[in-house]
């Protein structure tokens, strides 16, 4: 017989209906259908008014979710109470796992409360837990994750237990307990908020007193006797915001900072800073206008690049403030003239000395190379030896000694006047002004200026044709576009001070050209260090020539074009007369020749760039290619080869970095793979020991039913022991877990 009544159709061998109670008796196969849920039992006791019953030997489902009891009871629209009970989300049966309960009470889109819950793989009983609670909807709840369990050579075995707290709508945090069978226990957290949908901040920390870093030679060999083999408390913090503040100012911080030196390469995941030389803690206030733009802008690095792990950080050098007003291209009244002026001043300041304290080597050619003055008195002295320290002689010796820190004041106007020639030929005439003043922490020379003044014109033009059905609107259509250009720039005025600043020649004579960078062989160079690129001047005499093709596709959907680029190809490379013009053995002045490619297809995607060195006779190259289809399957091959160039020098070629990088993966029904490696094929002029740098790879398990995952990684970072880690993700309200992105490996390999 069937019954239908409001929104539920219901199903059974026999029934009673008593009309005056309003209730009824449903016998042999019972079905309960309505939108939300079904109902099945042996029989079925129903209070139709109240929409309450009994349910023998029955089960409730919705969706995925589903319980099972001897005894059901209906007490609500969406509640139940089930006896001698079994719950699961696993669509397959039997399921792949099961909580069973003495009882359990059920609200569905709340949670489910179970008591004396077993979990069951299969069949099998893998542990008991007096009273669990667990969501049956996909908002965020507050309650346990599932445990995490990590091995590693140095920690052992190590167990996490995270739990999640939904604070409120717009924030959240989660604190993890974490015990290393060598390390000891560490306390976890992360918290993240929304202020609004462009505003956010996130907090991540962790706090352990690790038995095993108190131990190690490392550490040992700078501490006294009195510390040795004492316990070490190890901690780190890491704080982003981006916060919309009212009238349009945005304010941004970033907060890094760890116990020690050596944190972030014992704990690579944590931190996401291995191998980076200094931690940046940055905070900015802006505020961008329609013309304007308007910054307060401050840094403060920690160096890492330090033997000992918990070395003072008086070397750094930080940014604190860089404020910067920019009058972006706007007319001049109502001519055609385009005007643009930049005002930044810098501050750049550090705890120790002003300036770096250098001695001079003469070697055998007779040239001299500077270093730090170290109490070993030695050029390559060995920094792990505690011994050796940098020396300062509280004196500032303008014929050796850096400066690292002052002031800096730079004002830079421009004007240009753009115009089109017949229509075909942009042509933008450009007129710079620039000066800028110094100011130093120095008893004498505490101050020095330089002024130029520079022309320059660019001119482009287009070229394009389009193929496909020209005649049917509707077609697809390819437009294969093509932009050469030309730049023409000169410094014909540059006037300085002298100043040991400008090093010891006159800066007006310089020879840096466009392919110069700033780099340690500067210590060696009469014309000085300097702060960054912007108290150089590069474009004295110079000519760039560049080409840029792009192919874009046209196509249709749902009535509307659709429009991307598929490829682009963009070459240059510049002409230097100054440095043509100068008596000098070693001038270069053809700079590289840069190609940068990209293409993007629906299953192709390339990224390559090309820097050709005419007078060193090398190329530098990185260059990316993937392969993938719609089914989540990928290849990926990445290769980095970089010489190190310093012009007038032959190249070094046992010094060149060349890493090759591969990565595939693929997506299955029951299981996803993904794996990576960066084989060093300089290995051998290295001090490595291994041709593999780095590697990872993710195994995820996803047993039949589409309600769990199990998540194997094991990976090892340049300069860290390798790691294995296991996770499982349990789906209590039914929603399927998504599998790990690909871009996981890049955060497991860096």
């Amino acid at each position: 017989m069937q019954i239908v009544h409001n929104d539920e159709h219901i199903k059974a061998n026999h029934a009673k209906i008593f009309l005056k109670s309003k209730k009824v008796e449903l016998v042999g196969r019972v079905q309960i259908m309505t939108t939300k849920v079904t109902l099945g039992a042996d029989q079925a006791n129903l209070d139709y008014e109240s929409n309450t019953g009994l349910l023998f030997n029955g089960y409730v489902q919705s969706g995925s979710v589903m319980f099972e009891g001897d005894l059901i009871e209906k007490v609500g629209e969406d509640e139940y109470s089930v006896s001698q009970a079994n719950y699961t989300t696993c669509t397959n049966c039997p399921s792949s796992w099961s909580f069973t309960g003495s009882k359990i009470r059920a609200e569905l889109g709340g949670y489910a409360y179970i008591k004396n819950s077993v979990l069951k793989i299969g069949s099998v009983p893998v542990f008991w837990l007096p009273y669990l609670v667990v969501p049956l909807k996909s908002d965020r709840q507050t309650g346990l994750l599932t445990p995490q369990f990590e091995k590693s050579d140095p920690g052992g075995l190590a167990v996490a237990q995270p739990v999640f707290f939904a604070l409120s709508r717009n924030q959240d945090a989660t604190y993890t307990f974490k015990n290393y069978e060598f390390r000891g226990p560490k306390s976890m957290l992360n918290y993240r908020y929304m202020l609004s949908e462009d505003s956010y901040g996130e907090l991540d920390s962790a706090w352990i007193r690790d038995l095993i870093f108190k131990n190690q030679d490392r550490v040992n060999q700078f501490r006294s006797a009195d510390q040795l083999n004492q316990p070490i408390n190890r901690w780190f913090y890491k704080y982003e915001h981006y916060i919309e503040l009212p009238s349009g100012v945005v304010n941004r911080l970033q907060l890094n900072n760890a116990s020690d030196l050596q944190y972030s390469s014992d704990f690579p995941k944590e931190t996401k800073s291995h191998a980076e030389p200094a931690l940046e803690n940055r905070v900015s206030i802006s505020k961008n206008t329609e013309f304007q733009h308007w910054s307060v802008d401050s840094s403060y690095y920690i160096n890492m690049l330090q033997s000992n792990p918990l070395g003072g950080n008086d070397s750094a050098i930080h940014r604190f403030p860089e404020l910067k007003w920019s009058q972006t291209q706007q007319n001049l009244n109502d001519t055609n003239f385009v005007y643009s002026i930049d005002l930044d001043y810098l501050n750049l300041t550090r705890s120790g000395p002003a300036y770096d304290d250098l001695s001079e080597f003469t070697n055998t050619d007779g040239t001299k190379t500077k270093y730090q003055t170290n109490s070993c008195g030695s050029i390559y002295f060995d920094k792990t030896n505690p011994a050796c320290k940098n020396v300062y002689d509280g004196k500032f010796d303008k014929s050796t000694d850096f400066i690292r820190t002052g002031q800096r004041l730079d004002f830079k106007p421009a004007i240009y006047y753009p115009m089109k020639i017949d229509n075909k030929i942009e042509f933008v005439p450009k007129l710079i002004f620039r000066e800028t003043h110094y100011r130093f922490q120095l008893p004498e020379d505490s101050d020095t200026y330089r002024r130029y003044a520079r022309g320059e014109i660019s001119a482009r033009t287009t070229f394009s044709r389009t193929f496909g059905d020209l005649k049917d609107p509707m077609s697809n259509r390819y437009k294969h576009e093509i932009y050469p250009e030309i730049t023409y720039s000169r410094t014909p005025w540059i006037e300085s001070s002298s100043h040991p600043f400008w090093g010891t020649s006159d800066q007006s004579e310089a020879p840096f050209s466009s392919q110069y960078k700033i780099s340690d062989g500067d210590l060696a160079s009469p014309y000085g260090l300097q702060f960054d690129y912007n108290d150089r001047v590069y474009d004295r005499y110079l000519v760039t020539f560049g080409v840029t093709q792009k192919l874009i596709e046209k196509m249709w959907k749902n009535g509307s074009p659709l429009y991307r680029q598929l490829a682009s190809l963009k070459i240059t490379q510049s002409y230097d007369g100054y440095q043509e013009s100068r008596n000098d053995p070693n001038k270069e002045p053809w700079s590289s020749l840069a190609a940068i490619l990209d293409v993007r297809g629906d299953q192709f995607e390339t990224s390559t760039s090309i820097n050709y060195f005419p007078y060193q006779k090398v190329t530098n190259t990185k260059a990316r290619i993937r392969l993938s289809n719609e089914k989540g399957q990928f290849f990926q091959v990445q290769t980095t080869k970089e010489y190190s160039i310093v012009p007038g020098k032959e190249v070094d070629s046992s010094a060149r970095t060349e890493d090759y990088t591969f990565r595939t993966g693929f997506e299955s029904r029951h299981i996803n793979l993904m794996g990576q490696f960066v084989y060093d094929a300089n290995w051998i002029n290295s001090t490595r020991t291994s041709r593999i740098k780095s590697w990872a790879y993710i195994t995820q398990f996803k047993p039949p039913g589409d309600c769990w995952l199990i998540t194997f990684i094991h990976n090892q970072t340049t300069g860290s022991p390798a790691t294995f880690f296991v996770n499982f993700e349990f789906s209590f309200d039914g929603q399927p877990k998504p599998p790990i992105p690909p871009d996981t490996l890049n955060d497991l390999t860096f």
